[in-house]
């Protein structure tokens, strides 16, 4: 099982800031803090957040922030991936203050995302108030939720996150996308059925999505009224996934990378008994558009 416990948090590069207050806080339902820094913070449990949204251009993900279980994990992750040849950084201060986390190592993946590996981030103990969300989001040690990521060289990022970060798989979906079979691999690292998704596509961008899972399927169904209202362009509808079994439907970033809102996702309890599969299609019913 890998060192890394959950997806603790996303760092995007924007520079689109009121239109993603708008986004975060009016439509999905998130709560929105403003930074002096220029930084949006977006929280969704106790957590002091789980998603900056900083200056810059790139209109994509900038990191992707993992937790370990405490220091010793860390030095242990540390000195596994420097035994197979991974670039390892140590957070500066200003890094670590930024991120509000004891301590932090970063690396990248094969297709050159940042990934940062902390432990202790800052728990508050007032919780974010979230009228558009009643019953929260589903977070705890699921993380806060899941990303699918373009993975140009597919087979070289399926050995790094398998076999060397150690993501247990939970399983694939090879699809017929205009005459071109595409695959999709999918792992976990905690119960949720998947944390990262690799698809097997050139994007322009690193993130395809990121996904936030609620507790009932209603709150799915308000916030999809509320994407059309606003007149927010959707990725794709409402439909179900074959493999994690989760109803969702997928809205448009300001950034053009989508979210994937969604309810009743699959768990892997049991890693001992768990049978990966091929699927051979995305979506069991829907997501049309």
């Amino acid at each position: 099982m890998s060192l890394l416990q959950q997806l603790a948090y996303l760092v995007f590069e924007s520079n689109k800031r009121e239109e993603w207050k708008k986004f975060a806080g009016e439509v999905i339902g998130l709560e929105v803090h403003e930074q002096p820094n220029g930084d949006l913070r977006l929280r969704i449990d106790e957590n002091v957040y789980r998603f900056i949204v900083r200056p810059g251009p790139s209109e994509d993900l900038f990191a992707a922030g993992f937790t370990v279980a405490n220091s010793a994990a860390l030095k242990k992750l540390e000195a596994h991936l420097l035994i197979h040849g991974v670039a390892i950084h140590r957070a500066t201060p200003e890094e670590l203050a930024e991120r509000e986390v004891e301590d932090m190592i970063w690396f990248c993946d094969p297709s050159g995302l940042r990934l940062e590996a902390v432990y202790n981030p800052k728990i508050l103990r007032e919780l974010p108030e979230l009228p558009h969300i009643p019953g929260g989001f589903v977070t705890g040690n699921q993380g806060c939720g899941h990303i699918a990521i373009a993975a140009p060289d597919l087979k070289k990022s399926e050995e790094f996150y398998r076999d060397i970060l150690g993501f247990p798989l939970s399983d694939y979906i090879i699809q017929d996308i205009q005459g071109v079979p595409v695959k999709f691999v999918f792992f976990h690292i905690n119960p949720r059925h998947h944390t990262l998704a690799l698809a097997g596509l050139p994007l322009p961008v690193k993130l395809h999505h990121f996904m936030l899972q609620v507790r009932d399927i209603d709150v799915v169904g308000r916030a999809l009224d509320r994407v059309k209202a606003a007149d927010i362009p959707l990725h794709m509808a409402i439909g179900k996934h074959p493999n994690d079994k989760m109803y969702s439907f997928y809205s448009t970033t300001p950034s053009e990378f989508n979210l994937e809102l969604g309810v009743a996702g699959v768990e892997i309890t049991d890693e001992e008994n768990w049978q990966v599969k091929t699927f051979d299609a995305i979506s069991e019913w829907g997501h049309l558009f």
